[in-house]
């Protein structure tokens, strides 16, 4: 089993009714090197469950907090019921080239990409401001994140690389499914590609998320998660602590616990009346 986040390095902020920079610093300092401008603290959202269109609505919300000038957020959650979500630019005819998702709710995201089918996986997004606008400094937050979960999974005994560093299989720019593109970020094992990010800027932010693959779904076989290759049973909640601490390690952050607060809340589900449960943003393409 996984071990859970020990609490002199995650701190509970869940009294917070606003995202707000001059946080409480936790007790112990991390290790990382923080560029300027990313921090140096992080919010925590604890794993929550919602349904597609909630969970882009909230996304959202967050990448506008920041924006506004909010410290850094990281945000686990689930997935209500087997969801399918499209890429930004992908078409909602597309989905029939995929039958075993052919019956799943349809949700677009903001973010580009390939179409996830999201059932048995663990889900992130972050959003933060870098340094500059520059492709580099997003590019570092691609590849912080990636290799603190490649840590976080290769404690499992599973060995993991990004795209770049991998043979790999399953190269096919048009696919529908996002797992059957690479990029060369994505964390591959055995071949097969287990997690995809991707990111959408605001006027001063990022947000990024991404999907990491525990098993396979009835709603696309075709793809293996973590559990598959290696044998062994993993619990979301505890697998996102220990990603969590080398995200906070890598990136020199200190992180507090804070739940989401009524305020975020109301614009998360202003955002989906009007955006992502909305059948005019659904089909729009």
């Amino acid at each position: 089993m996984i071990r859970r986040v020990s609490e002199t390095s995650v701190r509970d902020s869940s009294a917070s009714d606003s995202i707000r920079p001059g946080l409480e610093p936790a007790g112990v300092e991390p290790a990382g090197v923080l560029p300027a401008g990313f921090g140096p603290e992080c919010l925590l959202v604890p794993f929550e469950t919602f349904s597609g269109a909630r969970n882009m609505s909230i996304d959202q919300s967050l990448l506008e907090a920041v924006d506004a000038g909010g410290p850094a957020v990281l945000r686990f959650y689930g997935w209500s019921e087997p969801t399918l979500s499209l890429g930004y630019f992908q078409s909602a005819r597309d989905r029939e080239r995929h039958r075993d998702s052919g019956e799943l709710t349809l949700v677009r995201r903001a973010t580009g990409g390939g179409a996830i089918v999201h059932d048995r996986e663990l889900t992130y997004s972050v959003a933060v401001r870098p340094p500059d606008r520059s492709p580099g400094a997003r590019e570092e937050l691609y590849q912080g994140i990636h290799a603190a979960i490649a840590e976080g999974v290769e404690e499992l005994g599973l060995r993991v690389r990004p795209d770049r560093e991998s043979a790999g299989r399953l190269r096919d720019p048009e696919a529908f499914l996002c797992f059957q593109r690479r990029t060369a970020e994505d964390l591959v094992a055995h071949g097969y590609k287990i997690l995809g990010s991707a990111q959408r800027r605001g006027r001063h932010a990022v947000l990024q998320h991404g999907s990491l693959l525990l098993r396979a779904s009835p709603h696309a076989p075709e793809l293996p998660g973590v559990e598959d290759l290696v044998a062994a049973s993993i619990e979301a909640e505890a697998l996102s602590d220990r990603i969590t601490e080398r995200v906070a390690s890598r990136f020199g952050w200190r992180v507090r616990r804070w739940r989401l607060p009524q305020s975020l809340r109301r614009r998360a589900a202003e955002i989906e009346r009007e955006r992502f449960a909305a059948a005019g943003w659904t089909d729009k393409r």
